[in-house]
């Protein structure tokens, strides 16, 4: 998720220093910090803990410090915890939350922020650390492509008895059912041409997708499964080939339309390889071989997909205008979507579907 909230706001990241996090850990969970290092994050504080002597998360745990601002909406947190343990007991890859001296889960706690020196409440959990490198960090494949698909349908599958009145969030800037709001934030886009194309695939998705939701099938997703949220790990006996092995930050979970979760993990492989419509299509070969689109999820997709790229471009650019020290990290995803967001909206739809009907054709061919 980008550095702003629920409503579009930038958030203050709460402010520790590592031996600050190691007493925290310690003063909670009650254990001896063996190591303690920072992971990225945007606008919370993580923390990789090896624990000295403990066998029963022999990887470590991630320390997740949350902004002040989204430490306010404790049941969104209790809803994702929950959800965590429902995708572990069905045999998912996923952290679990770890309770501390207390026997909760998480705790609020006291600490100071990083703009002023003022302090804030700030939610306070451990989860487990899953091994294994995001799949940013390796080459994308065709046979990755298909395996992340089928990973997301099976994900989908496993959610559809899953529910929490907290996901409910008809306000939440990430949610697909939001891309009006991105008219708040194009005074960042300094060039006109990428406005009118915004402003014109923000006007489309209003038109083509907002008036069926619907007949769209709903429920709980992950909301983000994107390049730095998914784990992969190499295959023992093909060197160089990799394989999915975890699913990161639930920090974007929502109840929305399938077909929105499908089409934010479509977006982020496709922003990132040179031939993005053949890389969507296996990815959406490998979904559908386990949950088939219905007709409208298939007439809306096209939309949906560049209505994300439109939102992670528009507020990525607007949070560094706010952040520039943050530029580099936050740019991740935006700096290279524009060139994706072009090509896509001056490709017909009608010439993408073809070409990914033709794709799953040949998919099913070979694995006859």
């Amino acid at each position: 998720m980008d550095q702003t909230d629920s409503t579009g706001e930038i958030v203050e990241k709460p402010s520790l220093t590592e031996e600050q996090a190691t007493r925290l850990a310690e003063r909670l969970y009650g254990f001896k910090v063996e190591t303690l290092r920072p992971l990225d994050s945007y606008d919370d504080l993580n923390f990789h803990v090896i624990v000295d002597g403990d066998n029963s998360s022999p990887h470590g745990y991630t320390l997740k410090v949350t902004n002040g601002t989204d430490s306010q909406h404790e049941d969104v947190f209790e809803a994702q915890n929950q959800m965590m343990t429902f995708l572990a007991d069905k045999g998912l890859p996923v952290p679990q939350a770890v309770p501390n001296l207390l026997g909760d889960v998480m705790s609020l706690e006291n600490l100071r922020r990083s703009d002023n020196g003022g302090c804030s409440e700030n939610l306070v959990r451990l989860l487990t650390y899953l091994p294994g490198t995001v799949y940013h960090n390796v080459p994308m494949t065709l046979a990755l492509a298909y395996e992340a698909g089928v990973f997301l349908a099976k994900v989908q599958e496993a959610l559809k008895d899953f529910s929490h009145p907290a996901l409910h969030r008809p306000n939440y800037t990430w949610s697909l059912a939001g891309v009006a709001s991105l008219e708040k934030y194009t005074h960042c886009l300094h060039d006109d041409r990428a406005k009118e194309i915004i402003t014109k695939i923000v006007q489309t998705f209003a038109k083509k997708v907002l008036p069926r939701m619907d007949e769209l099938p709903q429920g709980v997703v992950h909301g983000d499964f994107n390049d730095v949220n998914v784990l992969v790990e190499e295959e023992p006996t093909d060197p160089g080939k990799y394989r999915i092995c975890g699913l990161l930050d639930f920090g974007d979970a929502i109840f929305n339309p399938y077909v929105f979760d499908l089409a934010i993990a479509m977006m982020y492989v496709m922003s990132a390889v040179r031939d993005p419509i053949v890389f969507g299509g296996h990815f959406l070969a490998g979904f559908e071989s386990v949950r088939p689109l219905t007709p409208a999820e298939w007439d809306v997709l096209y939309y949906c997909v560049v209505a994300r790229a439109s939102q992670s471009y528009v507020l990525g650019r607007y949070t560094a205008s706010i952040h520039p020290q943050n530029t580099e990290y936050l740019m991740v995803t935006a700096g290279s979507v524009w060139k994706f967001i072009d090509m896509w909206w001056q490709t017909p739809k009608e010439e993408i579907y073809k070409q990914w009907r033709d794709i799953q054709k040949s998919v099913g061919t070979q694995s006859d």
